[in-house]
Formats: structure tokens, sequence, C-alpha cells
């Protein structure tokens, strides 16, 4: 039974890698286009953009592993079974429990594995994303340069006339800052200078003697100022929490995060829900099923994954419902189809 295991594993890794590699290779580039879109608005190197696709590799295990694993699987007993393999195996007195018993504790392992990626490190890795992000969107307010267009101060577009650098600070001379709000409110801003000040976790721009045109709706504003200060609000500190369990506390208070946290903690378990749907699709009879693997496999991911998605933001924990009535529904497809059978 130990060589047994040992060629079934061997078979498994085979198509399990020549699955994963493919989709672990998508995702990254469909990953780094999205990261990518993050240089519209800081500047980035080549060193920087590996460490940003450093920090996703959490999430693309999170979805490459448990489809690798169901697939490879998958492919792996439906190659033994066209081979005329499994019709020796059950032949030799195997039974099909013996080889689910196998296939549960591989799938244990990667559920343990997934539930550390979702709960661990996928929270962590955000978190140093965000981080990353708005260190550098606060490096580039540092940087603001005279006399360039298109710089930004938060949701500002700014102009710098000059700038007058001391040991101690930065004075930006003839200061012209331009917002239009969601509302089509614009606002154009006219100051002699300005400091950025970084103080209390959020960076502010101080403009002093100057003023302010507000327009709207065919009506205008002016005002004039001694000195303004404005708020960058992407510069506010978004650390909410600094372990595991922090994180649960602030993901059960956060409507949004709370549903993440319920729809990767099922997803997680995909695996294990998926070990008797492995041989019941998996194997097949040689001359009839062949044409109808690649159907039940993709439709089984896309109601596991369809239903968890649908259900966890109207349900809540009560998504976990899904688990045992899944399983079940598969155990009587496995029962049907192999069990009974061998």
């Amino acid at each position: 039974m130990v060589r047994l295991n040992n060629y079934i594993l061997k078979t498994i890794s085979i198509n399990f890698f020549s699955i994963f590699m493919p989709l672990f290779v998508i995702a990254s580039v469909v990953f780094l286009i999205r990261v990518s879109t993050i240089t519209s608005i800081i500047e980035i190197n080549s060193y920087e953009m590996l460490k940003l696709y450093l920090f996703i590799i959490p999430d693309l295990l999170f979805y490459t592993l448990p489809l690798s694993f169901f697939i490879g699987s998958v492919l792996a007993f439906n190659k033994l079974s066209f081979d005329s393999e499994m019709v020796v195996i059950f032949s030799l007195g195997v039974a099909p429990k013996k080889i689910l018993l196998l296939l549960f504790k591989l799938a244990i392992f990667l559920t343990l594995l997934l539930l550390l990626i979702s709960m661990v490190m996928i929270p962590h890795t955000k978190q140093m994303y965000k981080e990353f992000v708005k260190y550098k969107q606060q490096e580039a307010v540092f940087n603001i340069k005279a006399t360039e267009f298109g710089q930004e101060f938060g949701n500002w577009s700014i102009f710098i006339g000059s700038i007058e650098e001391s040991a101690e600070q930065k004075i930006y001379k003839d200061v012209a800052l331009f917002y239009k709000s969601s509302d089509n409110e614009e606002k154009f801003i006219i100051g002699d200078e300005a400091l950025i000040n970084s103080g209390g976790g959020m960076v502010q721009l101080i403009v002093r003697h100057g003023f302010l045109f507000s327009y709207k709706l065919d009506k205008m504003r002016k005002i004039f100022f001694q000195t303004m200060t404005i708020n960058d609000l992407t510069s506010i500190n978004s650390y909410k929490y600094k372990d595991t369990i922090q994180y649960f506390e602030y993901s059960l208070q956060n409507k949004k995060r709370r549903v993440k946290l319920i729809t990767n903690l099922v997803l997680s378990f995909f695996p294990l829900m998926a070990i008797f749907l492995i041989l019941a699709i998996g194997i097949q009879n040689m001359r009839y099923g062949k044409g109808l693997i690649n159907l039940f496999m993709g439709l089984s991911i896309f109601l596991f994954y369809g239903i968890t998605f649908a259900i966890t933001k109207e349900l809540d924990f009560q998504a976990f419902y899904l688990l045992p009535i899944w399983l079940l529904g598969s155990y009587g497809i496995y029962r049907k189809r192999i069990s009974q059978r061998y």
C-alpha cells in the first residue's frame, strides 16, 4: 500500500505542478497589471515593483493552490483510469476509501495552509502593501519640485513657483492649488507661500497669505485668508491591527472586512470539500466518461466559489452551513458513482 500511495502521490504531484505553474503565472500577470495602475499616482522603480509583487504572493497562493490541487488530482485519477491502472488497483482489492484517506491527508494539510495564508499572511502583507503605497505618496509630497506641472498633494493639483530651503524646513513660494470635487465644485487657491507639516500622523500643507476661488453652478465665491491648512487624507495612518487577534477584532467590526473574512474562511475548506468529487469525477469509464471531465470540474469550481461569494454577504457566519451541505451532496455523488461500484 505504501508503494501505491507513493505512486498516486507522484502522479498527483506531476499534474498539480503542471496546473499550478500556468495558473500562478497568469494570476501574477493579472495582479501585476493591477499593481502597475498605482504608478499613475506614485513613482516606483523595478526593485519597488518586485517588493509590491512579493506582497501579493499570498493572495496568488490562496486562489491557485486549491484549484491546482482539485484539477491536478482529478486529472491524475482520470489518467490512471484511461491507462487502466485504476481497474488493476481495484482488482487487487484496494478499496476506494483507502485512496480517499490519502486524499484526506493531503486536503487537511492544504486546508491548514490556506487558513494560515488567509488569516495570517494576507492581512499582514496587505497592510504592508498599503503602508508602502502611503509612504511613497508622502515621499512624493516631500519631493515636490518648483515649476513642474502634474504634481499632486492629496486630491489637489499643485504648482510651486520656487522653493527656499534652509536647515530646518522648505518654504514653497507662489503656491497654486486646484481641486474638483465629485459634485463638480471647483476650488482654486493662490498663496504667497506654504509649508509642509507631517506631525500628528497626517501630512498638512499650510498656505499663507492668499485667497480661494470656489465655483459651483454659476456661483462663485472669493475668500481671503491669512493661513489655510489643507489635510492630505491619504496620509492618515491606516494601520488597524498588529496581530491576527486584532485582525479578527477589526474585521468583525467592519462590515466589508467581515464579509471578506467569512469568505476566505469558507474558501479555505475547498480542498476538504473536494475530496469526494475528485474520485467521483476523476475515476471514469474509459469508454464513456472522457468528454465530461472538464465540464464536471468547471461546474464544481463555479458552484462552490459562486455560491460562497453569493451567500457570505447575506448570511454572515451562517454561510458555513454550506460546508456540511456541500460535503453531504458530494458524498452522495461519490457513493453512487464510486463506492457502490468498486
